[in-house]
């Protein structure tokens, strides 16, 4: 029980008592009046005592009657006090659960403000991660665009190297065969025998013409790897290696070139072993000719 209930019912029990002597009081007085008037009744006019015993049993009905509502009184008093006391704790429940009501509320509130809170700061979370994937798709894409260009640059370097490297073999091989058919008809006395030269010549021109494909379609296959990548950088190793096959070929020709010119030159040796005149110097300057051309070419 509460001080609020303690004191109410404490002024209930002072009230109560408070009436319960009045009560009494009035009762022994109503009670000795009565007896007073009905002994100097009997003394002063014997013959209204009926009157009096009339009275003093009205005084009794009286007084019962005001005993029994003071009893009633005290009664509801009590009853009261129980209501009091039952309306207090309801209320006390009601305040309780409005409490319970509102701190639950208050928590629901707040777990909703966390909640739109996380809410957005994930959604701007996630739109500064796709402004900064989009503006990384653009410094990429921006990136690629150069790389590839870079990438087209040189293999376009490469290219016309090759292209100028091929233009002197074609020559160098125009200047040998020239230089076979001159021998050949030159010294057909000495019977010099320049077949297998001749046979280098023709795979020479062959390495040359297969170099000279390569070279031709190198672009194409840069642009297509280039095209079918995202990043240019990743693939650069595949454009080398297709620059890589292409130099070979063209290395190839050179050196079957080469091969052409040591067997016009070990034909012309093999010639010099039973030389006579003039013959022999010339064969001689056709030599360091070929030397020439070969340095040349180189």
């Amino acid at each position: 029980m509460d001080s609020n209930q303690y004191i109410s019912a404490k002024n209930v029990s002072i009230k109560f008592l408070y009436v319960y002597g009045l009560f009494m009081f009035v009762f022994l007085f109503s009670f000795s009046f009565a007896c007073a008037q009905q002994e100097d009744s009997s003394r002063v006019i014997p013959a209204g005592s009926a009157i009096i015993k009339e009275k003093i049993d009205i005084q009794k009905t009286r007084a019962i009657n005001t005993a029994d509502n003071l009893q009633e009184k005290r009664l509801e008093a009590v009853e009261n006090s129980q209501n009091k006391r039952e309306n207090l704790k309801d209320r006390a429940e009601n305040v309780r659960e409005n409490l319970k009501d509102r701190a639950e509320n208050v928590r629901e509130n707040l777990k909703d403000r966390a909640e739109n809170v996380r809410e957005n700061l994930s959604d701007k979370k996630q739109n500064t991660q796709e402004r900064v994937e989009v503006k990384r798709a653009a410094v990429t894409k921006k990136l690629n665009k150069k790389a590839r260009e870079r990438i087209n640059a040189y293999a376009e370097r490469i290219v016309r190297r090759l292209n100028a490297a091929i233009e002197r073999l074609e020559k160098l091989a125009l200047r040998l065969e020239s230089r076979i058919e001159k021998l050949e008809e030159r010294f057909k006395d000495r019977a010099l025998d320049l077949s297998n030269a001749k046979k280098l010549l023709v795979g020479a021109r062959e390495e040359i013409n297969l170099a000279k494909t390569n070279i031709s379609t190198l672009m194409g296959l840069v642009d297509e790897t280039l095209n079918n990548t995202e990043n240019p950088k990743e693939e650069f190793g595949k454009v080398q290696e297709l620059i890589k096959n292409t130099v070979s070929t063209v290395k190839d020709a050179h050196r079957a070139l080469i091969e052409a010119i040591k067997a016009v030159k070990a034909g012309i040796n093999d010639t010099k072993s039973a030389p006579t005149g003039n013959n022999e110097s010339k064969i001689e300057t056709t030599s360091e000719n070929l030397t020439d051309s070969d340095e040349d070419g180189q």
